[in-house]
């Protein structure tokens, strides 16, 4: 009774904080996190293994083709009605009273989720029915973050690839997310674009599409030709984002902070919540400045000058601001739409290897990789024999430390090579590892996966884990471990 006395009084301290805290954000300087010299990138080996985990989606699912590949399609969820205006007005006192108003209807829909997730473990179920449940509460969690605007979509997004941390029937009513985004009026669209480029846009191109072909969380993309009869899209931010991020992500950490506190699931699982709402943010943050962007692609075409089979869109850069960005129209088959892949007459093996051969380009050699490889930002065209593959948005990308790079190609070499003690001192170098632990049953381990590696590259009869049936599966693993035993004992 006095820890629940203990619990209710501490939420209800931290509801008041939640409320006071957002009138002194308007009325006071504030440091952003995107302020100069305070933003950074995500942690590599985070922002890594969720490029690796998109990377692996995008080659692992077929997704309903799009003439607009690389874009999400525009949701035709309809808005939800009473929905809290995601533009703070003018004066202080009104933005103040906007910021309060923000924060409570946040508050009343993490309350709402909270009782839902109470009331599901109450149930304790298990088995088929376990997953249902979790299922309709991921697709009620998906229409709230909806609901509550483009920092909420965002953070969906993030962690719709975080499958160490969420089940995965939650991982695929998230991932709805990088399609399922409302789009904004286009008078809204068009206003952006005369502020930041100075003109309407009439006189700046020859045609513009008012009706987006896609809309993303932080923006959305209109199809426009040149005077010069050149074909584009135009990326345009939505309005007042940094006003919301402000608000949106105090009240992000704070509810980061009670997961990390009342979650007794955390205790057992990889998530640090409070870790992923600081690295969103950062994302965030650094994401709305498109200008980021423009340098990014420019520098990701720039690596891949000599590579005929890869495609980066242009961007005009005078037609492109911090908050529009004008590039080139690459239409091309979502790379995940194998059928039509095949239909097209592209070479599936050739794209494999193609995808394959530009990632450990990215990160071997350039030391700069794309870290948003979902199958909506990469598709293929036919540019190139057998398939062109283009990439899309930068908005992500990473820099990788040299010592990291140079452990990960020791990495690479030392799994062919079967080089057990020489891929842990790779993971050491690269950080995954601890350096100063007892590897003695570490190498063995590894000494182990190897093994089974090489024996399965030996023969074409050998099937990897993910060609075996269940019971196959069941009897390798019980052999693993049995062996395994044997040798740490």
């Amino acid at each position: 009774t006095l820890l629940i006395k203990k619990r209710m009084l501490g939420l209800r301290v931290i509801l008041v904080l939640g409320l006071a805290r957002p009138m002194l954000l308007f009325t006071a300087p504030v440091l952003a996190p995107h302020h100069a010299g305070v933003a950074r990138y995500p942690p590599v080996a985070c922002v890594a293994a969720t490029a690796a985990e998109n990377l692996a989606t995008s080659m692992a699912h077929v997704l309903p083709n799009s003439t607009h590949a690389g874009l999400p399609r525009i949701s035709t969820v309809p808005p939800k009605q009473g929905r809290v205006a995601d533009a703070a007005p003018n004066g202080k006192l009104r933005r103040a009273l906007w910021a309060v108003r923000r924060t409570c209807f946040i508050w009343g829909c993490v309350a709402g989720q909270a009782l839902h997730i109470a009331r599901l473990r109450q149930k304790r179920l298990r088995g088929p029915e376990l997953v249902s449940a979790r299922r309709k509460l991921a697709a009620s969690l998906r229409d709230t973050l909806i609901m509550l605007g483009p920092t909420f979509v965002k953070i969906g997004q993030l962690l719709s690839t975080r499958v160490d941390v969420l089940a995965p029937e939650v991982i695929q009513e998230l991932s709805s997310l990088q399609n399922e985004v409302p789009s904004f009026p286009a008078e809204r669209a068009l206003a952006v674009i005369r502020t930041e480029l100075g003109k309407g846009v009439d006189e700046l191109f020859a045609s513009f599409e008012q009706v987006p072909i896609a809309a993303a969380s932080l923006a959305q993309v209109h199809r426009a030709v040149l005077t010069s009869g050149e074909q584009v899209v135009v990326k345009v931010q939505r309005e007042n984002l940094l006003d919301l991020f402000y608000v949106d992500m105090w009240n992000i950490r704070l509810v980061a902070a009670l997961a990390d506190r009342f979650d007794q699931q955390t205790e057992a699982t990889a998530a640090n919540w409070r870790a992923i709402a600081k690295t969103s943010g950062e994302v965030l943050f650094r994401e709305v400045d498109f200008s980021n962007e423009c340098e990014s692609a420019e520098m990701f075409a720039r690596n891949f000058a000599k590579f005929d089979a890869i495609k980066v869109p242009r961007v005009y850069r005078n037609l492109s601001t911090s908050k529009v960005i004008t590039m080139e129209y690459c239409p091309g088959v979502k790379i995940s739409n194998a059928e039509q892949l095949r239909t097209d007459g592209f070479d599936p093996a050739h794209i494999s290897t193609l995808l394959t051969t530009s990632y450990l380009e990215q990160v071997c050699r350039h030391g700069f990789f794309h870290c948003d490889p979902h199958p909506g930002n990469l598709a293929v065209d036919d540019g190139y024999p057998g398939g062109r593959l283009i990439y899309y948005d930068f908005g992500m990308m990473e820099f990788m430390e040299p010592e990291t790079k140079k452990g990960f190609v020791d990495l690479i070499f030392s799994i062919y090579e079967n080089l057990p003690r020489e891929a842990c001192d790779a993971l050491e170098a690269m950080g995954v590892l601890r350096s100063g632990v007892d590897r003695s049953s570490i190498e063995r381990i590894a000494r182990d996966m190897l093994n089974q590696f090489k024996a399965t590259l030996a023969s074409a009869d050998n099937k990897w884990e993910n060609q075996m049936t269940t019971d196959e599966k069941q009897a390798a693993r019980r052999a693993r471990r049995a062996k395994l035993g044997q040798d740490l004992f």
